[in-house]
């Protein structure tokens, strides 16, 4: 771009001069033809003597050489030089896009990168040009500097067959190919191709043992859900890293696959000493550090979060907090962003654990921020004001402002809509979880048909998506589908139900056969929609079936998380009591709401805003099997307790029901 603009005025000098030049040859033409009246006019101007002329001329001529010197030089590096870091880049990406753009047809793209396509393209033009200062440093070699052009011009192709010739002619030299294995990885990577870059990246690691192959290697596997493998390797780094931020960032992504494994204990292990690290590097230089110090803090925060420890993920966000808001004062263009995400974090703990007047002040918040940062950048910023919309509107539908509700998953939706017809891959999963959204607020304020138009298009989003990539968004599809058989059981259509909630159903039991870590719990949510479907359809041995499914995968699953898990024990409990209680079995009802009661009691106590609604269903459930045995002093009592235990009003109103015809009036 600079030798374009240097190009332009060398032209313009060159007229320039030229005209004078003329003008010039003009005047000496007229002395020499002699004309009178001309050398009269020109004795008569002050500037003009003939050494003037003659000096004028020599400098005009001298001018006109240098500026051909000039364009000859720069034309001469042009073709010498390599592009400018911009254009390389403004190419890098456009070769990018396509290759990307043709993946997504595919079905090749990961759920992480279509949700984050900028994020990827961006660091894969970072790996693109530390190949080519790669390649630059052995440019001597004809075909380093060949596979080099390649890259430049973006043909990745022939690129990609250099390459494979390159690791195949020196497959026995072993000093060699583990680099060369790794670069074929970042051409596969650059071509979308993460299954071929995982294996040659692979191939790299376990020849060399270079930590930098291995992280490429871990770092792809993680992408494309290989847990177990990226564990393996992540964990071997942590053996090899010497350096503090190496082996900090090795044990954010450790902590992660932990977390996404339900490791909880191994999670929370690797997630503090990434914090006790960056923690001790932030004493040192804490303009670098300090901002690892909130990452590290609010992962934490979100690790305590899902295993229901609510005060410790309270005091980590309250940290996290304090440290971007400080960071934001001297750098808001910076930080305000992350203020924005930690107050909405925990406007999602506040509203968890019912103080929901503080979740509205952190959600309010959060959007004023992102709203002033949307106006200076709307397609940066204004996603991130549908984000919080979203969120604020589930807190509005919680606390039955309805109206409120309506119009945040209005605005919400009207944003994602927008985007989504621009860039469609990226957006349309969160025009379907919008869609998702606001057809639960349609179905509890009884505005079925509507419920079913939102339900209906978020289905057939997600299929579509899904027809692409299964892997990404069949999990999305299946709670479509379960979403229209809640519908569909609410306006007594059962049968359509039963083929909701059984597509549902086969869709999670094929996920948790492929990865259990991650789609078992939602398998034992779909059974237990089964169950409630069963027992209501008068199908009780069916019911008690997927009750005892459902039962004993939550079981198991506590055993290794059971802060997570174990309200979903005492839930199915529940369920199977209510369905013993149906049936005229209240020995075994009693039974089993009594467990429920003892596991859900222990956790809720501590918790009481988190657990309170649902201990209140049990002792509910006690208070009727009591009530059933023809025991209403007992029966009145738990309704009591389980009065003063709910916290949303529809709860309250069936127990009140109960105490209304159970208990004495005062």
């Amino acid at each position: 771009m600079a030798r374009s603009k240097n190009k332009s005025i060398a032209i313009v000098l060159q007229i320039v001069l030229g005209l004078v030049l003329m003008a010039i040859l003009g005047l000496i033409s007229g002395l020499l033809t002699g004309d009178p009246a001309f050398l009269k006019w020109l004795n008569a101007q002050p500037w003009y003597s003939p050494w003037n002329a003659v000096w004028a001329t020599i400098v005009v001529v001298v001018l006109m050489i240098a500026v051909a010197i000039w364009q000859y030089v720069d034309s001469k590096n042009s073709n010498d030089q390599p592009v400018t870091q911009e254009d390389l880049d403004v190419a890098t990406r456009k070769i990018l896009e396509g290759f990307y753009n043709s993946a997504v047809k595919e079905g090749r793209i990961p759920e992480q990168a279509l949700k984050d396509k900028e994020a990827e393209i961006s660091r894969l033009t970072q790996e693109l040009q530390k190949l080519q200062q790669q390649l630059a440093a052995r440019s001597s070699e004809s075909s380093e500097a060949e596979l080099s052009k390649l890259l430049a011009a973006g043909d990745l192709d022939a690129a990609l067959s250099l390459k494979s010739q390159q690791v195949q002619a020196r497959s026995e030299v072993l000093d060699k190919l583990p680099s060369d294995l790794y670069e074929l990885g970042v051409i596969h990577e650059l071509r979308f191709e993460w299954p071929q870059a995982l294996d040659a990246y692979r191939q790299a690691w376990v020849l060399s043992k270079n930590p930098h192959h291995g992280f490429q290697y871990a770092y792809i596997a993680l992408k494309l859900n290989h847990f177990n493998e990226a564990i393996l390797v992540y964990e071997a780094l942590l053996h090899i890293y010497t350096d503090l931020p190496d082996r900090a960032k090795t044990l954010n992504n450790l902590a992660n696959l932990y977390s996404n494994t339900q490791r909880m204990r191994k999670a929370e292990e690797a997630y503090a000493e990434e914090l006790a690290i960056y923690r001790k590097l932030a004493k040192a230089n804490s303009g670098v550090y300090l901002p690892y110090v909130a990452i590290a803090l609010n992962n934490l925060a979100i690790l305590y979060s899902n295993t229901q420890r609510m005060k410790e993920a309270e005091q980590a966000y309250d940290e996290a907090l304090f440290i971007y808001r400080d960071l934001a004062k001297t750098n808001p263009d910076s930080y305000l962003l992350f203020v924005a995400l930690t107050l909405n974090n925990l406007g999602l703990l506040y509203r968890a654990t019912q103080r929901m007047k503080e979740a509205e002040q952190a959600y309010g918040e959060a959007l004023e921020i992102q709203r002033k940062l949307a106006q200076a950048n709307p397609n940066a910023y204004l996603p991130d004001v549908a984000r919080t919309l979203n969120n604020l509107a589930i807190l509005y539908y919680t606390t039955l402002r309805m109206k409120e509700a309506e119009q945040a998953y209005g605005e919400a939706l009207a944003i994602r809509r927008n985007f989504a017809e621009a860039n469609p891959d990226t957006y349309l999963p969160y025009v379907a979880d919008t869609l998702s959204d606001i057809g639960v607020l349609y179905r509890d304020t009884q505005r079925l048909i509507e419920a079913e138009e939102a339900y209906g298009e978020a289905l057939e989003i997600r299929r579509k998506l899904a027809q692409a990539n299964s892997d990404a968004y069949l999990p999305d599809v299946a709670g479509s589908l379960n979403n229209l058989g809640l519908l569909y059981s609410d306006t007594q259509r059962m049968k359509e139900a039963e083929q909701a909630y059984s597509e549902a159903h086969a869709a999670y039991r094929k996920l948790a056969e492929a990865n259990p870590e991650a789609y078992l719990p939602d398998l034992a949510m779909s059974l237990n929609n089964l169950g409630l479907l069963y027992r209501d359809t008068q199908r009780f041995k069916q019911a008690k079936q997927a009750y005892d499914e459902a039962l004993e995968i939550r079981r198991k699953l506590a055993e290794t998380n059971p802060n997570a898990y174990l309200p979903d024990v005492a839930t199915t409990l529940n369920n199977l009591a209510n369905l013993y209680y149906s049936t005229g079995k209240t020995q075994e009802a009693e039974t089993h709401a009594s467990e429920a009661e003892r596991i859900l009691d222990p956790l809720w106590r501590p918790n009481p805003e988190l657990h309170g609604n649902n201990i209140a269903k049990i002792l509910l459930m006690r208070a009727l099997i009591s009530e059933a045995d023809k025991k209403p002093a007992e029966a009145c009592a738990l309704a009591r307790r389980a009065i003063a235990a709910a916290y949303v009003l529809a709860v309250k109103q069936s127990i009140q029901e109960l105490i209304d015809r159970l208990c004495p009036k005062p």
